[in-house]
């Protein structure tokens, strides 16, 4: 699936500053709430239905992507960042970050789901 670089930028800002709030040990059931409800926050926004239904097809998941998610970022051995989780969130439903994904026409410099 592709998707638009931007939304990858602002979900790294975003999961940085979720994880920063955390401390030393942010929890892997928010984390992957908090990509779950961005993805869906601009999904609603760009008139695309069942986005999560997709992503799970796409990448042939096994279970829901919330839990696979949760799985993975909670194995990590490494301190968890936003980019990892953004990479982690890519690899797992085949993503494909578009830097000219058009949005319906409409041009913006400034991109906010949340």
């Amino acid at each position: 699936m592709q998707l638009p670089s931007t939304l990858r930028d602002s979900l790294v800002q975003q999961l940085d500053a979720v994880i920063s709030a955390y401390g030393s040990a942010p929890d892997p059931e928010a984390l992957a709430g908090f990509v779950i409800e961005f993805m869906e926050a601009f999904a609603d926004e760009q008139g695309i239905d069942d986005i999560i239904d997709t992503l799970e097809s796409n990448g042939q998941i096994d279970g829901s992507l919330a839990e696979v998610l949760e799985e993975q970022v909670g194995c990590s051995d490494m301190s968890i960042t936003g980019e990892e989780v953004v990479s982690i969130t890519e690899r797992l439903c085949d993503v494909e970050w578009d830097e000219d994904y058009d949005f319906g026409g409409e041009e913006s410099d400034e991109v906010s789901y949340f």
